[in-house]
Parts: structure tokens; sequence; C-alpha cells
């Protein structure tokens, strides 16, 4: 049986919300899947009311080919949104945000945690316009070693998508990182080359701060999307913590993917497989 793809999407109804659900559309329709609009309320006695609020949202959703429902749940954000995403089996979430006063602002002190930690891909999308399609990946890479399955995900991610993975790595001056940085580069585009992923293999110039190199790439190549999957970024160093707020809020407003995934989770995530769509 075929698992219909998910995209749950947070919405607070202000503008970035609008461009989180023109992503999910883009993606939707891409995967042929479905959009499930959410907002989450204080009171139980507030979640008809927003049903109604949402209504319009759903149907222009709906009427542009897409199949969309709206959820509306009362309870905290940041136990809600992986709640229902767990129980709706979602796939995907696209929440927009201000930048990196806005994350706080919208989810509160905590907000890079349920971002990060969550099970279940995130993109987290500005005001920024949604391309037409997501023709550049940059996917940074630095000395963690890269796993087959991040390499699957990012190469059948970019099949789906049509797109070329930028390959970004930071320049690291000491002989043994240097050999085990070109170790892992060696390895992700020679898997990126089997599966007929079209590649740029890109080694920073600079040394210093390289969420700030990774950004200044990215725009330079016109980045549709910046694919956080290596596992530095999960570290309990707080210097790691700030690389990685410094990406997903960049001030570029490219979107960007967060992802942590169990393999069960991608064995059962078309996004994420080689199956035929």
């Amino acid at each position: 049986m075929e698992t219909t793809y998910k995209i749950l999407i947070p919405t607070d109804f202000s503008s970035v919300a609008i461009t989180a659900i023109s992503h999910a559309k883009k993606i939707a329709t891409i995967m042929k899947g479905q959009i499930i609009v959410l907002h989450v309320v204080e009171k139980d006695s507030q979640i008809e009311g927003t049903h109604k609020k949402l209504k319009p949202i759903v149907d222009e959703i709906i009427a542009s080919g897409i199949k969309a429902e709206s959820k509306v749940v009362a309870g905290d954000f940041l136990k809600q949104v992986p709640l229902v995403a767990e129980i709706m089996e979602v796939q995907l979430i696209i929440m927009g945000t201000h930048g990196r006063r806005g994350i706080q602002h919208l989810v509160g002190s905590y907000a890079m945690k349920i971002i990060t930690n969550s099970a279940i891909p995130f993109i987290v999308v500005q005001d920024k316009r949604v391309p037409e399609k997501y023709s550049n990946i940059v996917f940074p890479i630095d000395l963690s070693a890269e796993t087959k399955l991040k390499l699957e995900m990012t190469a059948s991610m970019a099949k789906h998508l049509g797109s070329t993975v930028h390959i970004f790595a930071a320049k690291d001056n000491d002989p043994f990182n240097k050999k085990a940085m070109d170790a892992n580069v060696a390895h992700a585009k020679k898997y990126f080359i089997q599966q007929n992923v079209p590649l740029v293999v890109k080694i920073s110039d600079e040394d210093g701060d390289f969420s700030k190199q990774c950004i200044h790439y990215s725009v330079s190549v016109d980045a549709d999307l910046i694919a956080i999957i290596n596992l530095n970024y999960r570290s309990l160093n707080p210097l790691f913590k700030q690389d990685e707020e410094a990406l997903i809020t960049n001030e570029a407003q490219i979107p960007v993917l967060t992802v942590n995934p169990t393999k069960d989770f991608t064995e059962k995530n078309p996004m994420y497989n080689n199956r035929t769509l």
C-alpha cells in the first residue's frame, strides 16, 4: 500500500506562514501529496472558530488541485506540533519564521530544540519568494562521518525535486583533518555520481565561521535549499548550536532543511527512497 506524502504546516496566519504554504504546495504537487494546516490554540473553546478561520486557506489549496485539511488543537505549541505530526503520520513539516528574533517569538526559547531534534524533517522558510523549482541544494560537510543513510536522503530528494547538489566543505589547514575532510568529500561525491545526481563540489577558501561561509556560498549559487544533515549540528557543543541557528535563520532567507530521521522513518518516506512515484 502506497503511503500518502503528508506535509504539516503550523500556521499563525502571518505572511511567512503563507510562504510556508506556498512551499508546501510546490512540494506536494511534486510528491502527489497532501497538506495539513495546523493551528494551536490555548483553549478548546477556540477550536471551532479557528477551523472557520482556516477554511479559506484550505479551500484555496484544494482549488489548486492538492488534497488538504485543517487541524486545530489546544495546548502547548512545542508539544502539539510533533504530537500531531506523529499521529497524522506526517513526512515533512514546513514552518515560517521572521528570522532569528521571529523564531524565538513564534515558539519561545525552545524553538531550536523542536526544529533540530524532530524525528520528522523540518523546512524553515522566511518571506523570500518561493522558487519555480528547487534547482540547487547546498549540502554542508565538515569532519563528521557521512553515513550512507544521509547520502541516500539527499540524493533521493534531489531526484524528486530535480536539483543539483552542491557539496560545500570547510577548509582545514591541519594535515590530519584535511585528509579526513577529503575522504568525506570523496565518499559523498562517489555516491552522488553513482545515483546520477548532478553535483558540484566546493571547498571553502576561507578559515573561520563555517556557517557564514556556507550562507555566502549558498547565495553565490542561488541556492533554493540548504540541507543540514550533518551530525555535528546535533552536538551539545554550544558553538555547533550557534552554527545551526545561524543557518536556519540566515539573512539571505534561504529555506533550510534540518533532519535527523531514523532508518525506520526513511524507509516509510517516499521522498527519501528510490521508489518511482
